[in-house]
């Protein structure tokens, strides 16, 4: 387990904190209650302590975390509810925090359901002392997990906003290069899945340097703006499209095989030469395909795309390559 995967997944350190501060934090108590006789308490908190530390161990040696953020929710619940039974209402009050964390750590539906179960097993006994106990203690723990829920909700929504955000090119709204990883990791395990074809094409712009050069960037920007326009225009919305720098872009296409790359790409082509220009200088457009191919990983699969532009531009740019399958057959235009 590396330093870096703590930072990268907020779910794990969350687990790895939350187990940290609730078995160092029950300990003081485990002693106090053996120490004063209470050896049920005790044994309880032992109990719960070996229950999230198993599951804490099982996330840090690579299982699955959302697998591991129930399980410590769940021990952590349970725990709430013995400990309720046998101290009454000092016990229940535990159940507050763990309320919170069964929100940070389980999946929000999850984590409903079960502080839902937890305040209605601990409510259910007269171990709190009295209708009015119980009454408060109710109203109080709901309030606690609406809030949690609430802020979980949020925290989510914002989750994804945020890494849609990051994922986004802000000029022409294509997604970028980290937006195109996890789309190649997505369409190959999907066409692995489904045996159906799925294709990508990288796009350079012909002559973009020199527009932006002679007449500066604002007529550079109004020419990728277009240019992007252009491509969504003949594409279909559940086709993908991605700026991964300068002018440069790509393109997957779920469904299409190498004929229907070809034809997609050729339409692209014709349609920048027809329909854009740089303050009245020639823009066109240099594109390199390919299909997925068994034993592809993203980077082979980009990097065949890639290479087949190359090949166009030297070929006299303003062309489509289609490389499918390598070496032999790779070149159309």
């Amino acid at each position: 387990m590396s330093i870096d995967r703590l930072k990268n997944d907020l779910r794990l350190t969350l687990i790895l904190m939350f187990g940290v501060l609730t078995i160092t934090g029950i300990t003081p108590f485990v002693i106090y209650r053996f120490a004063s006789g209470q050896w049920a308490a005790g044994l309880l908190d032992i109990a719960i302590q070996a229950g999230i530390g198993a599951a804490v161990l099982y996330a840090w040696r690579g299982g699955d975390v959302d697998r591991a953020g129930l399980l410590v929710a769940v021990f952590c619940s349970t725990g709430c509810v013995a400990v309720g039974q046998v101290m009454g209402l000092p016990g229940a009050l535990w159940l507050y925090p763990v309320l919170l964390a069964n929100f940070l750590l389980a999946a929000r539906s999850a984590a409903a359901i079960l502080s839902v179960l937890t305040v209605a097993l601990v409510s259910a006994t007269d171990a709190l002392g009295g209708a009015i106990n119980t009454g408060t203690f109710v109203v109080t723990a709901a309030m606690v997990a609406g809030f949690a829920y609430i802020f979980s909700y949020r925290t989510e929504e914002q989750r994804r906003l945020l890494e849609g955000v990051a994922a986004m090119d802000p000029l022409t709204g294509a997604l970028n290069r980290r937006g195109l990883d996890d789309e190649l990791d997505a369409a190959m395990a999907e066409a692995m899945r489904t045996g159906s074809p799925v294709g990508l094409a990288v796009l350079d712009l012909d002559g973009f340097k020199q527009v932006n050069d002679e007449n500066g960037h604002e007529a550079g920007d109004a020419v990728l703006l277009e240019f992007a326009g252009l491509v969504r225009e003949l594409t279909r919305k559940s086709d993908r499209f991605f700026r991964l720098g300068g002018d440069e872009f790509a393109l997957l296409v779920p469904g299409a095989d190498a004929d229907a790359m070809s034809r997609i790409a050729q339409a692209v082509r014709h349609a920048v030469q027809n329909r854009i220009a740089g303050n009245g200088q020639p823009v066109t457009v240099s594109i390199g395909a390919t299909i997925m191919l068994p034993g592809d990983t993203p980077g082979s699969w980009l990097h065949r795309a890639d290479t087949a532009m190359y090949r166009a531009k030297r070929e006299g740019s303003n062309r489509v390559v289609v490389s499918c399958p390598p070496p032999a057959g790779e070149g159309q235009r």
